[in-house]
């Protein structure tokens, strides 16, 4: 990772005054974003195992599905937010790349809505005479 890139410490109060550090290549951004995913995914993983672990019914899962479903909802205004700009800025390349996150986003905030929708019980069928 560029050794230039400041502390979570000195980021936080960088994005406090409105400034952030920058990727200054696509080797750099790569970097970022694996060892964002590499540094937090075990105790995400472990804290999403042990929560789905305790799920006892369909229903248990309606909650966290429902603020899953809020959050992608909010990541899809956000691309679809950065779509537009990036339009207007004129970057072709970027807006079908954020059109095609906001496309999947979409999608997945379908499949979570379903899986929402499958946690209520379906009422049991009379039995026949």
């Amino acid at each position: 990772m560029n050794k230039n890139k400041p502390s979570r410490l000195k980021s936080f109060f960088f994005g406090l005054i409105g400034q952030a550090y920058v990727c200054e290549s696509a080797e750099e951004v790569r970097e970022a974003i694996t060892e964002s995913a590499f540094t937090a995914s075990p105790g995400r993983v472990q804290a999403h195992a042990r929560g789905a672990g305790g799920l006892s019914d369909s229903l248990a899962f309606q909650p966290g599905l429902l603020d899953l479903h809020d959050d992608l909802h909010d990541a899809w205004h956000y691309l679809t937010a950065l779509k537009a700009r990036a339009r207007d800025l004129g970057n072709g390349a970027l807006v079908d790349h954020l059109g095609a996150a906001a496309d999947s986003t979409r999608d997945v905030l379908q499949a979570v809505a379903a899986a929402a929708e499958n946690t209520v019980p379906s009422p049991a069928l009379p039995a026949h005479q």
